[in-house]
């Protein structure tokens, strides 16, 4: 009867072992989110990151006042801190228009990089054709998740 029990239990565990959700590895803090100075509204930086790499959307004014926006779709990290990559401009076709990807147009103006020295706080440094900006970043809170609940 031992005998039994104990390969029923060996058994039971064994198959515990590969029922359980495989665990997910990360590259470091996971930084998706908005950033931004609160200091200085009106600009800011959107970060999405899976493993090494982060897609960042950088929206600033031009030196005409008018909004720009730019890219960085490969910037990869060297360190669980530090990301950096090169920056694009790109155009293309009016939205109220069908589709055409021929009218797209992507042009490298710069690099952009970021070294976070906490989750919530870092650094941002992006060079626009030639002119180099460095900021203060922080995450924008605009309310606290509860995580209390059904999932």
């Amino acid at each position: 009867m031992t005998s039994t029990l104990r390969k029923s239990a060996a058994a039971l565990l064994a198959t515990m072992a590969f029922a359980l959700p495989a665990a997910a590895t990360s590259f470091s803090t996971d930084y998706t989110d908005l950033w931004f100075n609160p200091a200085e509204s009106g600009w800011g930086v959107n970060v999405i990151q899976q493993a090494d790499t982060m897609f960042a959307t950088l929206f600033v004014y031009g030196t005409d006042n008018t909004a720009r926006w730019y890219v960085a779709s490969s910037t990869v990290g060297s360190s669980q801190t530090t990301f950096s990559g090169p920056l694009y401009q790109t155009t293309g076709p009016y939205f109220g228009v069908p589709f055409n990807p021929t009218s797209v147009v992507v042009t490298q103006v710069g690099s952009m990089s970021f070294n976070f020295n906490s989750p919530t706080t870092g650094t941002l440094q992006y060079t626009v054709n030639g002119t180099t900006v460095t900021k203060s970043i922080q995450r924008q809170l605009f309310k606290n998740n509860t995580l209390a609940g059904n999932y």
